[in-house]
Formats: C-alpha cells, structure tokens, sequence
C-alpha cells in the first residue's frame, strides 16, 4: 500500500501531516523535509520514484510538499501505480494555487495554470487566456516573462507576488516584473496575474493592422496559409519577409504558436511593432534588416517557416531554410508572380527537395452591380520534412 500525503505551505516538516507515522514500513520524502522519524529515505524525485517502486510490497509513505495533485512528482507515480493495479491512497493539503486564490478572492474557473519552475518558456494555451493566471515560479521566472510580455503594455496585466506561503515572513504585494528582476523574490513565491485587456478577435480584420497598401496577407489567404502550417499550441513560426505581420499575429491569437518576424523595410517594422502591440502578441521577436542575412543569424530551429516576402534572395534559398526547419516540420510560400513561383520550383527541384503547389484565386461581386471584381492569384508552395 502507497499512501501520498502533502505536507501543505510552509516549511519543510511533516508537521500539517494527520498521519500515524508508526505504521509505515517506509516513508520517503524530498531531501529539504527536516524530521526525526526513523526509517524515512530522503532524495530528489528520480532516487525517490526508483526506491518506492523497488518496495511497493511494504507499507509505504510518500511526503511532497504542497499538495500531491497539483504539479507534483507524485503524480507520476499514481500513474504508474494505477497501471500496475496497486492500491494507494492520497491524503491531501493546502497547494500554493488555491492558499493564493484564497488570499485573493478569485475563483479557480477564472485561473490559467503556468508552471515555469525549471522551464524557459511560457506555455501559450494557458498563459494570459483567462482572466488570471497562477504561475508557479523560480528564479528565472521574472526575466522569461519579461521575454514573453515585451509587446505588452505596463496597464495590461496586474501582478501579485505571493511570498514564502506558510512562512512567518509570508507577503503579499503588487509588483512589476522590473522590481522583481531589480529585487528578486525570497524563495518559495507564487505570481497571480491579472489580465486587463480584452482579446481582439482570433481572426483579424485587415482593418485592424497597421499595413502599406497591398503588403498584407489578405484575410483568406491568412486563413488558408495558416491552415497548411497545421500550427499546434507552442510551436515556434518563422515569418520570412512579414509584411504587416498578419501571419504572426493570426498564429499566434488563433493557434497560440511562439513567431520570430523578419522584415527589411523600417517602415513595415514600425507598423508591426504597433500591431503586435495593439493584439497583445506574446512570445515574439521582430528582426528589421535583410531577411537572408538575419536568419542564418538565429539560432532557433523553426518548426514552421512562412515565406511571404523577403525579394529574390529568400526565394533562391528555400533550399537553405528547409535546413533549418526541425524534422517534422512545414515550409509554406505564398507568391503572386509566375517568375517568383518558377524560381521557386527550380530552387527546390535542383535541391531534390520534394513540394507540393496549390493555386488561390478569389471573386467577388459588388451587390449594386453584380460586378466581378477577380483578386489577385496566389501560388502557395508546401514543403514538408520528413521526420527521422
């Protein structure tokens, strides 16, 4: 028998604990917990899985801090447990997620959960898609949303730092994330943020980004590239020769996907950087400069890549940027000239690199009138990579 138990907030003892510890065989805990119980084994979480499923024929505890099923190594091991048939139980306590919405007064229907306790990125699909988010943190937390917030403005979120829970010197207080890269955080502390903006539409308007006439990707060409992407949540899109960024900022509302931008024209830039601004674009940088100069100086691997621009040069290097895309992966190239489209085709035959092509055409008629007013043709060219 395997009983799981959380000790709940503050420090690491057994004392929230309502157990008889004399009748466990074993008893296993993180290598911080102080006791003075016998027979208990301390570890990291991989020495502790290891020695619980070596004796799953005693009577075992199992002690993580917190509660067991809210991001906890102990879920892993109720996985295994369940599919071995082998009976346990759970005894829960306080987690850090509910001892802050507590403190705070918010719902848990209302709340996103984002762990980014030894992680480098923010996970899209959860991150600032409700009206709360619960981010459980380390020390690198506040310079990786910093990263992933730059296009935000400082009235777009409200943050409450939770310090040292259970503690006696626990806080909390409204921070930015500059204070707390200037004064960090005493660990073990929580982030609730607050979402202040309203979501523009998952589908944007031409409308409602900044563009040159005729430099953006018209709404269902968006659509239909975007589809042949297949992005999934957190997929990291290079947009090669942006435009006005339409791709970007649709990929990422509609799909959650991290974009890096490469555009040339300083104006362009400019106009992109407000857009990204204005639909609260996260996980994002923009590159302003000669595309095929720029990208050999990333070194990211795309697992898509979107050529919607960038002049002859990109386009005699499609060959290049299938190099660069992570196996598995997707190039999708839009062009409107019959010369751009052909050198295209020759780049990638002359490489032996495999490739489909789709031809979009659209026409609409004035309802006055019933006039046809045919739009421009859009050859799109797919790459796909095969995984290894």
């Amino acid at each position: 028998m395997v009983t799981i138990a959380g000790s709940g907030m503050g420090p690491y003892n057994f004392e929230n604990i309502d157990v008889d510890f004399t009748q466990f065989d074993m008893i296993f805990c993180d290598k911080n917990y102080e006791t003075e119980l016998p027979n208990v084994t301390k570890g990291g979480f991989k020495v502790v899985k290891e020695a619980i499923l070596e004796n799953l024929d005693k009577n075992i505890l199992y002690v993580v801090s917190g509660s067991p099923s809210f991001f906890s190594g102990a879920i892993l091991i109720i996985n295994v447990l369940k599919k071995q048939n082998i009976p346990f139980q759970v005894i829960d306590n306080s987690s850090s997620l509910n001892y802050m919405l507590a403190h705070e007064g918010v719902s848990l229907v209302k709340s996103g959960i984002v762990t980014l306790h030894g992680k480098s990125f923010v996970d899209l699909e959860n991150f600032l898609t409700k009206e709360y988010t619960f981010v459980i943190c380390d020390d690198a937390t506040p310079k990786i949303l910093q990263e992933a917030m730059h296009y935000l403005d400082a009235e777009d979120v409200t943050i409450t730092l939770g310090e040292r829970f259970g503690y006696e010197d626990e806080s909390f207080r409204c921070v930015t994330l500059e204070e707390m890269m200037q004064n960090p955080p005493k660990m073990p502390y929580s982030l609730l943020i607050k979402r202040e903006f309203t979501p523009l539409p998952n589908i944007s308007s031409e409308e409602s980004i900044e563009h040159e006439n005729g430099m953006i990707t018209k709404s269902y060409k968006r659509h239909i590239s975007l589809q042949n992407l297949e992005l999934q949540p957190n997929m990291l899109l290079w947009d090669i020769g942006a435009g006005s960024g339409s791709v970007s900022i649709d990929g990422y509302k509609r799909y959650k996907v991290k974009t890096i931008l490469f555009e040339k024209n300083i104006k362009r830039s400019a106009m992109i950087k407000n857009s990204l601004t204005k639909h609260k674009i996260l996980e994002t940088k923009l590159y302003e400069g000669e595309a095929s100069e720029l990208y050999k100086q990333e070194l990211s691997t795309p697992e898509r890549i979107f050529v919607g621009g960038g002049g002859d040069k990109v386009i005699n290097e499609l060959d290049y940027l299938y190099t660069r895309l992570a196996e598995g992966g997707i190039m999708v190239a839009n062009f409107v000239t019959l010369q751009h489209l052909t050198t295209a085709i020759t780049t990638l035959k002359n490489a032996g690199i495999a490739f489909d092509v789709k031809s979009v055409s659209l026409t609409t008629y004035k309802m006055s009138l019933l006039m046809p007013e045919p739009e421009r043709v859009m050859h799109q060219v797919i790459v796909k990579k095969d995984s290894l």
